[in-house]
């Protein structure tokens, strides 16, 4: 159960940053995240335009540091302290999410966080710890961002049975599998 003590408002103005494009954190959800992980490793799947820790995307355009799927990164158990996940603003089901949850607690050796408009359940070996409501502005959807700290390491999905991911079955059925890396590798 969750004790409403676990979870705060974060209030986030109306300004923006020049001529936002909508792909980057409100600066309170930025300041708040580069303070909560300071201490350690962070990446960022779906990073997108964030300025700071390792930026996974699939989407060359916006210059990630490494291009690759939230589904199915390229990185060892325990590669990074954090895990930020910051989806696309569309429906994610169950299932899609779960995968999202374990790949990530999968990586994560210390806390896995999620930032979007669904208010997530504990998941893929993770546990919630404390989260907040985030206002972003006004007529806006209200933002979720959850701290998960991670228990167990059930490891990634092994076979997607739809959604995005479903692409990656036959690789993950081949007697290769993937080439993950672990950070700092060649």
């Amino acid at each position: 159960m969750i004790e409403h003590r676990n979870v705060e408002v974060l209030w986030c103005g109306n300004s923006r940053r020049g001529n936002a494009n909508g792909w980057s954190y409100p600066r309170a959800v930025e300041k708040k995240l580069i303070e909560d992980t300071k201490d350690g490793s962070v990446l960022q799947l779906f990073g997108g335009r964030s300025r700071w820790g390792t930026r996974l995307d699939v989407d060359a355009i916006v210059r990630p540091d490494v291009i690759g799927d939230a589904w199915l990164p390229p990185f060892r158990q325990d590669s990074f302290d954090y895990v930020i996940l910051d989806p696309p603003y569309f429906h994610l089901n169950a299932q899609m999410k779960t995968s999202l949850f374990r790949a990530a607690g999968w990586i994560a050796r210390r806390q896995v966080i999620w930032f979007s408009t669904v208010w997530q359940s504990t998941s893929g070996g993770l546990r919630f710890k404390h989260g907040y409501l985030v206002r972003v502005g006004d007529s806006c959807h209200v933002r979720c961002l959850q701290y998960f700290d991670v228990v167990s390491k059930p490891g990634p999905v092994q076979h997607f049975n739809r959604g995005p991911a479903m692409k990656y079955n036959r690789w993950l059925a081949s007697p290769y599998g993937l080439p993950l890396v672990a950070v700092g590798e060649p």
